[in-house]
């Protein structure tokens, strides 16, 4: 008696729910569009370096075209140059964390994707909206720190509330930009009884 070989789960063929196959289909199409990658480069704390990670330039240039809302090379730089300064731990005292320069451009680039911005207007609102995210989970985790005064607390806190705030402020600005101002609604169910108009 011979036993049948167990077949890898990972190759087994699932049967899926309609809603699971539009999930996966959203799910496909997020991968497709997979943000720029940054590695280190040669460089030292006073001026770090970063460079693409990438053999095919004129893809990554319409993918940094996508994630920062330019064509311009040297505003994408310098965009980019402002985002990765607002992850914790990039400036340090001495200077720049170079090995850390990388992570965070890539971290920055996958959010940058996720936003895609569709012009310079845009490109600097995203990256004003990823510095106040960071500041505001910064003090929020400050916030959380045990052993800390009242006061200390309560500050931390007010500060994570004002940049909680000032983030759905740039989600709605960002919204009336791209609708030009205009707001759509939509009203459903409506119902006309006898007599009515």
């Amino acid at each position: 008696h011979t036993q049948k070989p167990e077949v890898p789960k990972d190759l087994v063929k699932m049967e899926y729910t309609d809603e699971e196959k539009v999930r996966i289909g959203k799910y496909l199409e997020r991968v497709k569009r997979e943000p720029v990658k940054f590695k280190s480069g040669k460089g030292s704390s006073a001026n770090p370096v970063i460079d693409l990670h990438t053999t095919d330039r004129t893809a990554t240039a319409a993918k940094l075209t996508e994630a920062l809302g330019t064509p311009d090379a040297e505003l994408q730089k310098f965009l980019i140059n402002q985002v990765v300064q607002t992850f914790r731990g990039c400036v340090l005292a001495e200077g720049f964390d170079n090995s850390k320069m990388a992570e965070y451009a890539n971290n920055a680039m996958a959010l940058l994707s996720g936003i895609q911005p569709k012009d310079e207007i845009e490109g600097m609102l995203a990256i004003q909206m990823i510095a106040v995210h960071n500041m505001a989970m910064e003090t929020m985790k400050r916030a959380m720190i045990t052993g800390q005064t009242f006061e200390g607390q309560e500050a931390n806190v007010n500060r994570a509330t004002k940049m909680l705030r000032t983030f759905t402020a740039q989600m709605e600005a960002l919204q009336r930009y791209r609708t030009g101002g205009q707001q759509k609604v939509i009203v459903e169910h409506v119902h006309v009884n006898k007599g009515g108009q």
